[in-house]
């Protein structure tokens, strides 16, 4: 049996890159199986919560938060936690991760294994209710390290990327204008939309997609594995490649479906 695991998300969402670690457990909780053996809890600005939580019996802890240790914003930490001080008083905020673990080892509560997830903040002390850019990139791998942490595979993910890959090289080879935006790539994909933009951030990372004002398309190491997956996948239903003629002398595999349809028009 797959050990009992929490994950708890500290922050406060007015505070800007504050809210890192309350944002990734909301973005996990779409990512996880409602009857697994993982729970996920929104900590925000009150650490007693997770300390009354954790009675109820959890074999590992994760916490998720924003960590400032003089690295670059966007920075992500990974760490197992070795010791806990003993609490000296118990303060119902408990905003501070250290504090709220201090009191679940003074209750007997506390899980064998501890693990903190954690990112550098740019901005924690404006009122704000937006991360910064550095930071919100990080959203995305914090959530793979922590579905690292609880074993949870990564297929889903990697499924996400072909379909999204997929469907971009499809909208551009059926050359539908202004369709690569998020609203209606969300529409198209059934997807909630942090999921989908999420996918779409790790691909402009991962140098597969770029974004130009609202549009997102693909680059060209995408655009060749967007047609390798595109081909695996629909080769059998499709008469010649997707965006491309049936001219033997044209060259659609060097310009892409866009010259393609410059050169039949």
């Amino acid at each position: 049996m797959s050990p009992r695991t929490l994950v708890a998300g500290f922050g406060n969402v007015l505070r800007g890159d504050d809210a890192f670690g309350v944002i990734v457990v909301q973005q996990l909780q779409e990512e996880l199986d409602p009857k697994g053996n993982v729970e996920v809890i929104e900590v925000g600005t009150g650490g007693l919560r997770m300390a009354q939580e954790l009675l109820g019996g959890y074999d590992r802890l994760i916490i998720v938060d924003a960590m400032t240790r003089g690295g670059t914003p966007g920075q992500l930490y990974v760490e197992a936690v070795e010791g806990v001080t003993e609490a000296v008083e118990v303060d119902l905020h408990l905003a501070v991760p250290s504090r709220a673990l201090a009191v679940a080892k003074a209750l007997g509560a506390l899980p064998a294994s501890v693990f903190i997830v954690g990112c550098e903040p740019l901005e924690t002390e404006e009122l704000k209710m937006d991360l910064s850019a550095a930071v919100k990139k990080s959203v995305g791998p914090a959530i793979d390290h922590v579905l690292r942490l609880i074993g949870q595979p990564e297929m889903p993910s990697i499924a996400r990327r072909d379909e999204m890959l997929e469907l971009l090289f499809w909208l551009e080879g059926e050359g539908f204008a202004g369709s690569a935006q998020l609203d209606s790539i969300t529409r198209f994909l059934t997807w909630p939309p942090g999921r989908t933009e999420r996918t779409l951030d790790r691909l402009i990372g991962q140098g597969e997609v770029t974004r130009a004002g609202l549009e997102y398309k693909l680059t060209a190491p995408g655009r060749k594995e967007a047609a390798r997956r595109f081909a695996d996948d629909f080769a059998p239903f499709l008469a010649q490649g997707h965006g491309e003629c049936s001219d033997p002398d044209c060259d659609c595999s060097a310009g892409g479906p866009a010259e393609c349809r410059a050169r039949q028009a």
